[in-house]
């Protein structure tokens, strides 16, 4: 007779990490199975979301919230991407709710309307996931990560063309003037970044990873 086993809280993180890396279905059918977004939704922001607008809203709320959950996860960098994952993944679409995937517009206008509403929520959601932090890893629970990918500047020198651009006259420069290996167009370019955003001053170089 096989004995049933147990899991650990810590054993269901390993699965759920080996399939994300490995079976992103598995990991949407995983998640479908074990996370209820209805139940950590407050009641407060579907009040909100419901209220009145002239017409009935086209998506659902879970929908919406799924998708941007989603978008972290998977560590899509844009809406417009997200909504091409969205568009051509039939299971992306049927996990998040969606009958038909949401113009760049309605996603902005959603992070906009709704952003207390969604803050709220986050925030609520720490009470519920720092006891699962400290019992899957308490050390790494206490640790503090800072993220400043949220927080960077609109600025040119944020354009991955602008560091492009420098490195292409450095090993221009490089070929014209016969130099060896001994000269790195690559870090030269990064020693060249100026400190702050020439459109304004005050925006100023993190060095915690090179972006203002």
């Amino acid at each position: 007779m096989i004995r049933p086993k147990q899991l650990s809280i810590n054993d269901i993180y390993a699965d759920c990490l080996e399939s994300l890396e490995n079976d992103k279905p598995k990991f949407l059918s995983m998640l479908e199975e074990h996370l209820d977004i209805d139940a950590l939704i407050p009641w407060s922001f579907e009040r909100n979301y419901r209220k009145n607008t002239g017409r009935p809203r086209g998506y659902p709320l879970h929908a919406f919230i799924l998708s941007l959950i989603i978008q972290r996860i998977f560590t899509i960098p844009t809406d417009s991407l997200l909504i091409t994952f969205l568009t051509y993944s039939r299971e992306l679409r049927e996990f998040c709710g969606f009958d038909k995937v949401p113009d760049a517009s309605k996603f902005t206008r959603f992070k906009q309307d709704f952003k207390d509403d969604l803050k709220t929520m986050f925030d609520s959601l720490v009470d519920l996931t720092e006891p699962i932090c400290q019992d899957i890893d308490s050390k790494l629970a206490s640790m503090t990560i800072f993220d400043t990918s949220g927080i960077e500047a609109y600025v040119q020198e944020n354009n991955p063309k602008f560091i492009d651009a420098l490195i292409k006259k450095l090993k221009a420069w490089k070929a014209g003037k016969g130099l060896g290996n001994s000269f790195d167009p690559y870090k030269v370019a990064y020693g060249l970044m100026p400190t702050h955003a020439e459109a304004e001053p005050a925006i100023k170089q993190m060095y915690i990873n090179g972006h203002f």
